[in-house]
């Protein structure tokens, strides 16, 4: 990895890009709702949207200096895997992350377009995936062609940054205090080892950990691939909220498996658990958690137990990269995977409850956590991508 990361204003910047972490559930989930757009407009193929957004990142950072190395380096530590020249124009990945999941539209197919658009922004040459091991092969194949232009990329603009206020020290704040540290919490969080090793160093490029397999991704790989599509879909005449909830439905997954997976954590047991007198305490403490993950700072403005939970959420990644790549919208309910998470927040302590730790499978998500019954609605209020300074989630049975 050429740069150490930088945490400032909430985000995490490595090489100026900003990262964040999800789990395989999440980005397997989230492909498949952009796989949904296909066919929406005749020119448009959601399966090159995934691989040449890839490829426009990875072109930056070599306008920014990094080597071959440098990004092969990188690839690894943020937990995508290993790749493997395997001959002269193949490549092979034995572990990838994108071939640890799969929320598949149809029959098993290939599906790591996020690593061959890695590999195409690498090479300068078109990559062709030509093996997958969601079809059981014994790993990921890409096979490189012949030489391209190089990717034209977004546009990206300064990020509109806001100052983040103190917890409950702010107007329209209802929850007064916690004995849960924050503060403690967040650097703790900080200081695990979330990162992938090469062979070399004991690892295969993977990040385990709380029961799924974490990336610290590109944020603006996730604002790319999911406002193009969405956009596309309305502009195509998919009505506006059947769009938005394909997308949405990506963060209550990720509540479900990663959310889930931390509280059940011993990590969590023994750091936040102690501090926790209260269900209100439990949200608190998860929330002090997810302003660890790159995700922007999150700030509890309202909960009523089994009833009502509002969310601030200041220097969102979806409200900055929306801004960075689109002039203000119009519309206030843009942050997908902050209305996902906010309704899975609340499912986790209110639907089921986390605290009597569950185990959290397939099954159980679509009978009890998804199932209809105990269903919270979710709304967003303020969209720093319509211009406000932050983005408020509101959710509520």
């Amino acid at each position: 990895m050429r740069e150490q990361p930088k945490s400032e204003h909430g985000l995490t910047f490595i090489g100026g890009l900003s990262h964040v972490y999800h789990c395989n559930h999440y980005n397997a989930h989230l492909q498949m709702a952009v796989l949904l757009a296909e066919g929406v407009e005749v020119e448009f193929d959601p399966r090159r949207l995934l691989r040449d957004t890839a490829a426009s990142l990875v072109h930056i950072l070599k306008q920014r200096g990094y080597t071959t190395p440098d990004l092969e380096a990188e690839f690894v530590w943020c937990g995508f895997g290993c790749f493997h020249q395997s001959g002269p124009t193949r490549v092979e990945m034995p572990s990838s992350h994108y071939g640890q999941s799969a929320y598949l539209l149809g029959q098993p197919a290939l599906g790591c377009y996020f690593n061959a658009g890695f590999l195409q922004g690498m090479a300068g040459r078109e990559v062709t995936e030509v093996a997958c091991r969601h079809q059981k092969a014994e790993s990921d194949t890409f096979e490189i062609g012949a030489s391209i232009q190089a990717p034209g990329n977004p546009l990206l603009n300064p990020p509109p940054f806001t100052q983040i206020p103190e917890r409950f020290a702010f107007t329209g704040c209802e929850v007064t205090g916690t004995p849960v540290d924050e503060d403690k919490i967040t650097a703790a969080v900080a200081t695990l080892p979330l990162f992938g090793k090469t062979p070399k160093e004991g690892g295969d490029g993977l990040i385990p950990a709380f029961g799924v397999v974490l990336t610290n991704h590109y944020a603006d790989y996730y604002n790319i691939i999911s406002y193009d599509a969405y956009r596309r879909m309305v502009s195509a005449g998919v009505p506006e909220d059947m769009a938005r909830e394909a997308f949405i439905q990506c963060g209550h997954v990720c509540a479900f498996n990663t959310f889930g997976g931390i509280i059940e954590s011993p990590e969590f047991h023994g750091l936040v658990t102690p501090m926790c007198k209260s269900v209100e305490d439990w949200v608190h403490g998860a929330v002090a958690v997810i302003n660890a993950l790159g995700w922007g700072v999150w700030r509890v403005e309202k909960m009523v137990p089994g009833r009502e939970l509002i969310v601030r959420i200041y220097n969102s990644y979806e409200g900055i990269g929306y801004r960075r790549l689109y002039a203000p919208s119009q519309s206030r309910r843009l942050s997908f995977l902050g209305l996902g998470a906010v309704r899975g927040l609340a499912h986790l302590f209110w639907k089921i409850d986390i605290r009597q730790r569950p185990e959290l499978t397939q099954e159980f998500y679509f009978n009890v956590f998804n199932s209809h019954d105990g269903y919270w609605n979710v709304e967003q209020t303020h969209a720093i991508a319509a211009g406000d300074e932050y983005d408020r989630i509101v959710a509520w049975r």
